[in-house]
């Protein structure tokens, strides 16, 4: 039976931030499917920082989600475009958990300094993981296709 699952999305002001966040999720022990920490370095470079990995074949489970969440916490034209990659359907089937190429186009679109902490939790557990994210900045979320 396919199980649901839910990308839980928090924008914060530095790396640092979205470190205690994933910190504060942890704590939780929600089911966490993936979770990735998005930083764009002063110098404009964005890092991915991969905490968990799922299985291949799941990655497909949150490639379009990420960028309808970023359209909702970002706005604008950067939240436009993102949204139009989301209904484009371009998934990054090859990676594994959110996509890498995804995460590196949501990171360009930060503010230098600024991070993300994007993660794959199971539906169960994702009122929790936005409780638990609330203080650290603005939340979204988006259903993500069943996991197998």
């Amino acid at each position: 039976m396919a199980e649901p699952a839910r990308l839980v999305v928090v924008s914060c002001a530095s790396r640092v931030d979205a470190e205690r966040a994933q910190d504060a999720l942890a704590e939780l022990e929600a089911g966490i499917l993936d979770a990735v920490v998005v930083t764009r370095l002063e110098s404009g470079r964005v890092e991915l920082h991969q905490t968990h990995q799922v299985a291949a074949g799941e990655g497909v489970v949150a490639g379009g989600a990420v960028g309808f969440v970023a359209g909702m916490l970002l706005g604008g034209p950067v939240g436009g475009a993102l949204l139009g990659m989301f209904g484009g359907g371009v998934w990054g089937a090859r990676d594994t958990g959110v996509p890498d190429g995804r995460l590196q186009e949501l990171g360009e679109s930060l503010a230098p300094g600024g991070a993300l902490l994007c993660t794959l939790v199971r539906s169960d557990d994702a009122a929790a993981a936005r409780d638990a994210l609330s203080s650290y900045g603005e939340v979204a979320d988006v259903d993500a296709p069943a996991l197998p």
